[in-house]
Formats: structure tokens, sequence, C-alpha cells
């Protein structure tokens, strides 16, 4: 009998590679399109056209069979009349199963031919990390990932690999990154789950231009646990919160079950993550460790056609800045910044009209972002404090004023248009009073201000299924 946790919608998913969808077709495709506006009073709406193609095989010997799965996206990369393809993490692999071994078992030999993104530390989005090891890449970012499963436990390692630019020697080289782990079921309600990373990002470009090596080495753990109960929990409707995941378009319609009775799960993960990068501190050119930190906890609760979720997770800013390092780049923060970690909790509810395929739901928002002080980017002042919103997103505030807690409130809907099409649409309202841009003051000097802490925004999502 299969466990119950395997029913957990890519909560603790180890292997990276998407299992394919139970079905007869040998060729699967999905067309989505997804538009979002955050801020209808500012510019800065966006819209994506996503394309997937998913195929398999009949047996290419007992119990050995190929899968291939195409997904892109369709850019225009900010210019209307030039269009491109944008790999989404798309895969090739080898399945083999032996004859005794149960469905969901086997061992699977997979190669992520132009992306990585599927292969990352960490566990639940937004506290993953490494989706993209190489930052100052010269080529596209390529891996091969090892599975075996059983019924109640998993390992995979897998190795990512790049051309980087070293600007020392004026050349490029090839940089690799190792990722290995595992779950066990301890029981059939409680999976514990490990992974461990180790690698070289390649040669800090400021100072290889001086003539100094020094290198970028990371080393980082990311442990988690999970406890499920009674039938099984999906996914909540929140764009916001699964928009950097590469699955995002294949998860967010994989049917809903509500066959009567309670469910619910609990989640808990932490993640370590240390690297070298440059001693701002320091007279000579010196590398300095820095120690980074993210921990989430999550919920979720099924009643009937009714459901509630619960996140809380934490991210200090070097965890935030860990895919990009350093602020500015490759440089440590100083030992007198002071830093605060992103703290953030959600909480929703929604309800399933059957006869419809309706799920109406509403949810709340508390962030208390990322910040911390010190001169960023050869500003002057060091009593500006600097708002971490993601990867090189700052916001930096005005003279004395402090970063507050932003609070959002979200409309959520689901409509299942049976098997072949399916709709996601959320209005959002938001009081950020962290919102900030520069403007010249009177003397011509560009100083930071205070925007309009509101804003009204509106997201959908739809889906075609072939």
């Amino acid at each position: 009998m299969t466990s119950p946790l395997l029913t957990l919608p890519l909560l603790l998913c180890l292997g990276q590679v998407s299992e394919p969808t139970s079905t007869n077709s040998a060729l699967q495709a999905r067309l989505s399109f997804f538009a979002s506006d955050q801020d209808v009073d500012t510019e800065g709406s966006t819209t994506s056209f996503h394309a997937a193609l998913e195929g398999h095989t009949p047996e290419l010997a007992s119990g050995l069979r190929a899968e291939a799965a195409l997904s892109l996206f369709l850019s225009n990369g900010g210019n209307s009349q030039t269009f491109g393809l944008v790999d989404n993490g798309s895969t090739l692999s080898l399945r083999y199963r032996p004859s005794n071994w149960e469905s969901q078992e086997g061992v699977v030999l997979a190669v992520h031919p132009l992306s990585t993104t599927r292969l990352y530390m960490g566990f639940t989005y937004p506290v993953t990390w490494e989706r993209k090891a190489f930052s100052n890449r010269a080529s596209t970012e390529s891996a091969l990932e090892l599975r075996l499963s059983r019924r109640r436990w998993e390992a995979f390692a897998a190795l990512k690999s790049a051309e980087v630019l070293d600007s020392l020697r004026l050349e490029t080289s090839r940089r690799y990154a190792l990722l290995a782990g595992g779950f066990v079921d301890v029981t059939p309600e409680l999976r514990l789950a490990l992974k461990g990373t180790v690698l070289n990002r390649g040669q800090v470009p400021g100072v290889g231009t001086l003539g100094i090596e020094m290198h970028v080495p990371v080393r980082g753990a990311s442990l988690g646990g999970a406890w499920h109960h009674g039938v099984p929990v999906g996914n909540n409707v929140d764009l916001a919160l699964y928009t950097g995941d590469p699955t995002f378009f294949e998860r967010f319609f994989v049917p809903e079950t509500y066959p009567g009775g309670f469910g619910a799960s609990v989640s808990l993960e932490g993640s370590l993550v240390s690297q070298g990068l440059q001693d701002p501190e320091a007279s000579t050119f010196q590398p300095k460790t820095q120690t980074s930190t993210a921990g989430a906890l999550e919920g979720r609760v099924k009643q009937g056609f009714w459901r509630a979720h619960a996140l809380v997770y934490l991210r200090t800013p070097g965890f935030i800045q860990a895919d990009v390092p350093g602020i500015p780049p490759f440089q440590a923060f100083r030992s007198s910044a002071d830093t605060q970690p992103e703290v953030s909790g959600t909480l929703s509810s929604d309800y399933h009209i059957q006869d419809w395929g309706l799920t109406p739901g509403l949810l709340l928002r508390f962030t208390r972002p990322a910040s911390f002080r010190q001169s960023v980017l050869g500003v002057p002042a060091p009593d500006w404090t600097t708002v971490l919103l993601g990867p090189n997103q700052l916001s930096i505030l005005p003279e004395g004023v402090e970063p507050k807690t932003a609070v959002t409130v979200k409309a959520t809907a689901r409509w299942d248009l049976g098997a072949v099409a399916g709709v996601l649409a959320e209005a959002s309202f938001t009081h950020d009073p962290n919102r900030a841009t520069f403007e010249n003051d009177e003397t011509g000097v560009s100083r930071p201000v205070l925007r309009p802490a509101n804003a009204v925004g509106f997201s959908v999502l739809l889906q075609a299924r072939f």
C-alpha cells in the first residue's frame, strides 16, 4: 500500500523530476496564460505565455521507459517586435521499475539540459534556494540527476554544471555543484528529509580584475519533517507564493479530491548556508564567511469541502541574496550592519462548490520585510534603512523611517472546467508602508521619499490541457 505521504503535493519531493500524470495517453500538452498587475495605479503589469509538452514511450525493455517534459515561456524581452523562448526546466529521463516493485518505486536517471531550477535546496517555496547555482554564467546551466525510490525511503544525487566567467584568467572555466539527499518514512504518517550541497561559484569578479584570486565556496544543508493524517490537502490558491516555482503551471491544476472526512498536515523545515565573500572591512582583499538561515512552518486542514492553510516563514537578508551573493555583489555584510530578517505569516481558507467546480477563498498576510542599515552601492547616508524585498530588489527608506509590517488581503477563486481547462483568479489589497522611490529635493539632490502605501492588484491564470 502506498504511503499517504506520497499524496502531499511536492511537499518534500526530493527527486525533483515530476512524476508522470496517470494517463493512457503517450502525449500531454498544457497551454497557460498568466497576467498580473500588483498595483493598477502604476506601471509594471506582467504577462506570460507558457507551453508544456510531456510524453513517454512504451516499455523499451521490461520495466524501462523513456520520458520527456518540454516546458517553455514565450517572452518578448521588453520588445513587442521580438519574441523568444525561455526554458522552464525541461527534462529528459529514463525510468526503470523492476516487475516486483510497487508503482511509485523505481530508478530514474534524468538530464536537465538547459536549466536546473527543478533541483534545489530547501523544500517549501519561498524558502527554497540554489535553483540556479552559478550567477556569473557564460553558458546554460545543466544537470544530471539520479534518484532511487522505494516504498518508505528515497535518495537522490545531482550534479549541476556551467561555464563560468573568470575575470582573473580572462577565460571561462567549468564549475560544478553537488546536491544530494533523501527522505525516510519513519511511520506511515511521519516523514523526515535531509539535503546537502557543496559548490564553488568561481572567481570574485571585482578582485579578479586586480589580479587577486578569491573564490566563493558554498556549503549548505536543509532539514525537514512532515506529518500527515487523513485525506490529502492540496495547495491553496495564492499565486504570489508559488510563481518562483518552476512546477507552478503543472501543480496548480492537479485535481483536488474531496472524498469527505478530515485531513491535516504539518511541515517544518530549516536551511543553513555559508559562503565565502569579500570582507568589506579588511585593509587588503580578504575572504569572509557569511552564514545565513531560513525556516518555514506550514499547516493544512481539510474537512469535507472546506480547507484552511497557514504558512509562517523567516529569511535572513543573506539568505535572500544566497543565489546572487552579496550587497554590493560578492561582498559580505559589514560587522556593524544592522540586519533584520523577513518574517511573514499567511492564513487562508476556501470552500469547494462541487456542482459548479468553483473554489472561492479569502487570504490574509502579514509581512515584516528583511532590512539592513549600512552603506549600499556608494550611498553616503549610513542612517538610511534598506528594505530587501527579494534578490537584488531594494527599497531605500527616507532618513529616520523604520520598516513596518505590510498587510495583504486577497479574494481568490479557482474554477475547474472538467479535465480540459481551469481558471485561477485573485484580487488583492495591500497596505505596504515600506514603498519608496527617489526624487530630487529643492536643492536638486536625489533622496528617497515614501510612495502611497495602498495598492490594489489583480492576477489571473488560464490553462488548457490536451
